[in-house]
């Protein structure tokens, strides 16, 4: 007992006990303490916030809280539906008015194509009509073969089925060959097919052609002929007609395209 308390009575002496211990670290180890008290209080402190601030925004908003909701919110104009059909709306005119407009630009081709067709043949008809009754026939003869464009017709020169862009008039070698119509001479040649050739402009862009001629004396580029005046002879010139008789080889052109002669001569 009496060495318990002289040993207690050492560690409390300023000397070798506490006392040392307290003026050494004393300083150090109160200021840790006061560290760890004040982290602890800080650290519970926060939780029991966050424990609150859980708790309120988990409770449901009262009805009041939603009323003030309410009247924040436009509700005239919040409407997630609307967009989407404007959308539909916005596409379904585009699409409309896309198909409409390529309708009408189809409809307004198709109604100048088909008055452009009206034009040129009611040019074809007011021509034919102008000139049907007047045309006078280029050589006094019969007929040979006909205008054949759309059918065929038999050659004897080529001996096959071919067209034929003219019709032919029969008669005797070197039988006048008039001008069906008053013209200016407009071409003299010698076709390697069609012979001894001259063509004739008249009014309204027609064009007669006169092949398998005689003679290319007659009449020159530029001249000016009357209807009925002489322009040349019937001949043997035409390499692809050379086994057919001595005849006149006669077209009719519009418009720089071949029609039908016999829709301007009266031919029996």
């Amino acid at each position: 007992m009496e060495v318990s308390y002289m040993g207690l009575k050492k560690w409390f002496s300023k000397e070798n006990g506490i006392y040392k211990i307290l003026d050494k670290e004393g300083f150090y180890i109160i200021l840790f303490l006061c560290i760890c008290i004040v982290a602890t209080t800080a650290v519970w402190v926060s939780k029991i916030n966050i424990d609150k601030l859980a708790t309120e925004d988990i409770s449901p908003p009262s009805l009041e809280d939603k009323n003030d909701m309410a009247d924040d919110l436009d509700m005239t104009e919040y409407n997630p539906k609307k967009p989407t059909i404007v959308v539909e709306d916005i596409e379904e005119d585009e699409t409309v008015t896309s198909i409409s407009v390529a309708e009408q630009d189809k409809k307004k081709k198709e109604e100048i194509l088909e008055s452009k067709h009206k034009d040129k043949v009611e040019k074809i008809k007011t021509q034919q009509k102008s000139t049907k009754e007047e045309m006078k026939v280029p050589v006094v003869g019969k007929r040979g073969m006909d205008y054949a464009v759309d059918t065929l017709t038999y050659s004897k020169t080529l001996d096959q089925y071919t067209t034929h862009y003219g019709i032919d008039i029969i008669a005797k070698e070197n039988t006048p060959v008039v001008a069906a119509l008053g013209g200016e001479v407009i071409e003299v040649t010698r076709d390697s097919k069609l012979g001894i050739t001259i063509s004739l402009l008249h009014d309204e862009g027609m064009i007669t052609k006169y092949a398998n001629l005689s003679t290319d004396s007659m009449v020159k580029v530029g001249d000016r002929v009357e209807k009925g005046q002489i322009i040349s002879g019937v001949g043997k010139t035409a390499l692809f007609e050379i086994l057919e008789e001595p005849h006149l080889h006669f077209e009719v052109l519009v418009d720089g395209k071949n029609v039908n002669p016999n829709n301007y001569l009266h031919m029996k």
